[in-house]
């Protein structure tokens, strides 16, 4: 039993008439009466009860074109699920991001069109650090990612960027900090005395090791007294009154009462947040989100 046999089964069974049903398949009668022969004999039953005016299904018959349909709408969807790969349409994406990513409208917007242009493509967010994320692209863990590499913490050769927006890095202070009487920028040597509070975690180079190069140019160290898992937490202990945090603007979107920023005067008081992929693992659906995400960024 084949395909074929199968299409040629059904067209009989639809129209009852042999001669009908070859006119439909652009077949002679002959090879068409052969083929349902065949299918007969495999299946040791007869199909079609002849009768002088046509002819007509019997038991096995009624049987087989039920379960004959099934067959072939799964094996055209099966079809076209795999055209659809080959199109890069249909897949799975593995996808990091920083803390700071999701706070930003781009973020959202990138994910809703992609997921709206191609819904049958699935995409798996992790949550990971600038180095952790780096680091699943090179074992090839993870297909994506946003991410933010810091002047100190260069990424593997075989990943590739592509900058999607950058974000002033800014100081978060207690309200009521001396630093803070003053309007305007501040210079980053004044946060010299002050106690900082870096995200936890020896891994995460990328913001914190951007804070630290900040500092240094600046001639001087950042003193760490605490340490915190996300943003949100780090502004809770900044506005307890535990130190000072340098961030992106765009954590200031997050509410806390009794914190203030201010913007620092340093050139290299910016951010950019990137698209990262490993160049070896760059398939058709993954390059679609890369072009759909930079694109809608440019938009905004």
């Amino acid at each position: 039993m084949d395909i074929r046999q199968l299409r040629y089964f059904i067209a009989v069974a639809e129209e009852l008439n042999f001669s009908r049903a070859a006119r439909r398949l652009n077949l002679s009668q002959p090879p068409l009466s052969l083929q349902i022969k065949a299918l007969e004999h495999e299946v040791g039953a007869p199909l079609f009860l002849r009768q002088r005016r046509g002819v007509e299904l019997s038991q096995a018959g009624q049987i087989l074109l039920e379960q004959a349909r099934e067959a072939l709408a799964k094996l055209d969807q099966a079809m076209g699920t795999a055209q659809r790969a080959a199109r890069g349409e249909v897949g799975l994406l593995r996808i990091g991001y920083t803390g700071s990513a999701p706070i930003h409208a781009s973020f959202s917007k990138i994910l809703r069109r992609f997921s709206q242009t191609y819904p049958e493509i699935h995409l798996e967010l992790l949550h990971a650090s600038t180095s952790e994320q780096a680091e699943m692209l090179t074992g090839r863990r993870l297909d994506l990612g946003f991410l933010r590499p810091s002047p100190t913490y260069p990424l593997p050769k075989n990943v590739t960027i592509r900058r999607l927006w950058s974000d002033p890095l800014e100081l978060f202070a207690p309200k009521g900090h001396p630093l803070l009487r003053e309007r305007g920028a501040i210079a980053v040597q004044a946060l010299k005395p002050l106690p900082f509070i870096f995200f936890a975690n020896p891994s995460r180079r990328g913001l914190n090791g951007h804070v630290v190069h900040l500092c240094g140019s600046a001639g001087f160290t950042p003193k760490v007294v605490q340490e915190a898992e996300d943003g949100g937490a780090i502004l809770g202990l900044v506005a307890a009154g535990l130190g000072v945090a340098v961030l992106p603007k765009c954590y200031g979107k997050i509410v806390v009462n009794d914190v203030v920023r201010r913007p620092l005067t340093s050139a290299e008081a910016k951010s950019d947040l990137y698209l990262a992929y490993n160049q070896d693992r760059a398939s058709d659906h993954l390059m679609r989100f890369v072009t759909l995400g930079s694109s809608t960024v440019t938009a905004d």
